[in-house]
């Protein structure tokens, strides 16, 4: 009876070990690939024309309106900066075979200021709820040559984004009494005795990724 017991249960177990199921692995690669999407578009004011033309402009200047705007959009899959400069130290008089270093209009009589367009996104110093900064934000700034002047600072995690979150304008004046008020300029055209010409600078744009 014994050895009829253990026979059975040497059946029962091999039985189980039979039963057992096989083991099997199959390894799924899955790769992702991001392509860099960094886009910087002019839509409106890609040539700002300021014409003096009275002694009143003169004196104080040509105030920012409409027709005096750029207006550019950023399209990034990260977060970038917006870096604005003058080609030259200068605004050179075109009507001249060579111009002198020193000779021509001063940059600086050049003022800007940075707003976000319609619909844009939020700009402000708190990361956490506002897309970017502006170095000048409300605040009127001389044009430069200084080629790492950023205009436009998106904030880490936040500043990346489509053309409609990322839609600026410059809005652009000359030798104002706002602009003498906030030291960018000593004096107005008047005082600065400029002779008679169309003077002429190259501004660019640059966009780079932080």
């Amino acid at each position: 009876m014994k050895k009829i017991k253990l026979l059975f249960l040497s059946l029962l177990l091999s039985g189980m070990v039979i039963a057992q199921p096989v083991s099997s692995t199959a390894v799924i690669p899955i790769g992702v690939t991001l392509n860099s999407i960094l886009r910087l578009n002019v839509v409106s004011g890609g040539n700002i024309e300021f014409v003096v033309n009275s002694i009143e402009q003169y004196k104080n200047g040509i105030t920012n309106a409409s027709n005096y705007d750029t207006q550019f959009n950023v399209a990034s899959s990260v977060d970038f900066n917006v870096l604005m400069y003058a080609e030259d130290a200068e605004l050179y008089a075109q009507g001249v075979t060579t111009n002198t270093v020193g000779a021509g209009m001063p940059l600086a009589n050049i003022g800007y200021v940075m707003e976000v367009a319609s619909g844009g996104g939020l700009a402000g110093t708190t990361p956490a709820t506002d897309n970017w900064a502006f170095t000048n934000g409300a605040t009127i700034a001389g044009l430069t040559n200084t080629a790492t002047t950023a205009v436009v600072t998106s904030h880490p995690g936040n500043g990346a984004g489509g053309t409609i979150q990322n839609n600026f304008i410059i809005n652009w004046e000359l030798a104002t009494p706002a602009m003498i008020t906030a030291t960018i300029i000593a004096d107005n055209l008047l005082t600065q005795s400029l002779p008679s010409d169309r003077y002429v600078v190259n501004v660019f744009l640059v966009l780079e990724a932080q």
